[in-house]
């Protein structure tokens, strides 16, 4: 059992050794192809004419060559100048590419073919510039007609998201039922009622004072109007009856001591003679009378 063991540890231990001296020799193939390899000094100058006779410059059209570097390494890895693959179906030439400048980037000449084109070399004319035709009117007309319309429309739909209260537009129902449940719109609805309650109250008391006041002023006016009456008949009366001089003269100072009191009642003048003839006397409604007396 040892002895198998110790067998195949020494195979082990060879077909390692031999894998190692494999890569060393590869790797040893390699720097020298490195090796030869052409290199310039670090401290060399470009030249302005460059002999480029014995220079190989890859292209298209030009095989690498034998002495290529990168063509030795794949001969090296065990390409034979066929197709990859393992039925070898691979291509052989390389794919080539379209010539273009390389001063330009990518996209760069579509988009100049595209401004050179020749439906695009003449601008576009202007509203101005193009001849209006009948169809094209025709045209222009149904389509502002459309418009109006579903503007119009649009706007009757959205009456019924208006809140007057607020004086605020909404365009979705969802909007508007939020609005409604907000405070600044019960808010203004509470203030909104309030103010129509304290103001029917007012207002119905201020027109009942107003309404008092006026039938005073009337009740006020028939009394003077009466009182007026009354005196003129009485003028008209006593200028008819024949007097004599001192009673005129009586009279005449009864009328100046008339006065109009705080009182209902008018006070007579003394008569310094006692041989005038006395009027009666004639209760006159007084226009300073106590409101409290009329309500």
């Amino acid at each position: 059992m040892d002895y198998r063991w110790y067998n195949g540890k020494q195979e082990l231990s060879s077909r390692e050794k031999r894998q190692n001296e494999t890569e060393q020799a590869h790797q040893d193939s390699v720097l020298e192809d490195l090796a030869e390899e052409f290199r310039l000094p670090i401290h060399q100058k470009p030249t302005e004419n460059i002999d480029l006779d014995n220079v190989e410059q890859a292209s298209l059209d030009t095989k690498l060559t034998s002495s290529n570097i990168g063509f030795r390494l794949l001969q090296k890895m065990g390409w034979k100048g066929k197709g990859l693959g393992k039925d070898e179906q691979g291509i052989i030439e390389p794919i080539k590419s379209g010539i273009r400048d390389p001063r330009l980037g990518i996209g760069k000449q579509e988009e100049d073919d595209f401004f050179t084109a020749e439906e695009n070399i003449q601008r576009k004319k202007l509203d101005i510039e193009v001849e209006e035709t009948e169809e094209n009117a025709k045209k222009r007309e149904v389509l502002a007609e459309r418009e109006q319309k579903i503007q119009t429309e649009v706007k009757e739909i959205r009456k019924v998201f208006y809140c007057d209260l607020c004086n605020k537009q909404y365009k979705l129902a969802v909007e508007f039922e939020a609005h409604l449940s907000s405070y600044d719109h019960n808010h203004r609805k509470r203030f909104k009622e309030m103010r129509e309650m304290h103001g029917s109250s007012s207002r119905d008391d201020r027109q009942k004072r107003e309404q008092q006041r006026q039938e005073r002023e009337m009740a006020k006016f028939a009394q003077m109007a009466d009182a007026h009456k009354q005196q003129q008949h009485r003028e008209e009366e006593s200028g008819s009856a024949p007097v004599s001089a001192g009673t005129a003269v009586t009279n005449q100072d009864q009328r100046k001591a008339l006065k109009f009191g705080f009182s209902s009642k008018v006070g007579t003048s003394k008569n310094s003679s006692g041989s005038a003839v006395k009027k009666p006397k004639v209760p006159v409604a007084s226009v300073f009378g106590n409101d409290s007396d009329e309500e």
